[in-house]
């Protein structure tokens, strides 16, 4: 598969970036730095600038299959969305938080939702444009994101609040969720929650009961 991953030189994205190559695809990455990226192998292309600029994505989009979004915002949804209808490509993953639907526990998400709450109004902005482009889309929700290890092990689930996992998610699993989404499409048009493992048994979001 021939794969844009947006946000390309950030943490996730480095992950993500990696990954793709190693289940060989094809990635181009879109970063506003793409020198950040000489480190980070796997890159079939790279493509630099701004992804709230719509000629930049127009270029970027030519001849992909998807599209993985590493960062999420309204901005960037608003942009990518027209230039994929645009250019056909039909495929898109995005990064979201659970706490945009979540809850519980509902002392913790308040004092989360006050501190982020522009933040994750974008996020919310975003899951909505999506749900109504047309497109093959899917939403990936994820716990708290750290700089943990990669463990190959995620617990996923479909329901507001969290059926299970840890609440610390590595970003190198949360790419691979991210990778693993766009790669089954019984994703498609589904928002999936993503935690990190409390087992030793990987819980893939296509095992999960709907």
């Amino acid at each position: 598969m021939k794969i844009l991953v947006i946000g390309a030189a950030g943490r996730t994205g480095r992950h993500l970036v990696e990954h793709a190559a190693g289940r060989g695809h094809t990635v181009t990455t879109l970063a506003r730095a793409p020198h950040d990226l000489s480190r980070v192998p796997g890159a079939h292309a790279v493509v630099s600038g701004d992804a709230t600029d719509p000629d930049t994505v127009r270029a970027a989009l030519d001849e992909q299959d998807a599209v993985i979004a590493a960062v999420g915002t309204s901005a960037i949804t608003r942009i990518l969305l027209t230039a994929m209808s645009d250019a056909g490509v039909r495929r898109v993953v995005m990064p979201s938080s659970r706490s945009v639907v979540a809850t519980r526990p509902r002392i913790v998400l308040a004092l989360v939702w006050l501190r982020f709450r522009a933040a994750y109004a974008d996020l919310a902005r975003a899951e909505g444009m999506l749900e109504t482009s047309g497109l093959d889309w899917s939403i990936v929700r994820a716990t708290m994101l750290t700089d943990g290890p990669f463990t190959g092990r995620v617990h996923t689930d479909f329901a507001a609040d969290a059926t299970g996992g840890d609440w610390r998610l590595s970003r190198a699993d949360y790419a691979m969720a991210l990778l693993d989404t766009v790669e089954d499409n019984a994703m498609i048009r589904r928002s999936v929650g993503v935690a990190g493992a409390r087992t030793a048994r990987h819980v893939s979001a296509a095992t999960q009961p709907r």
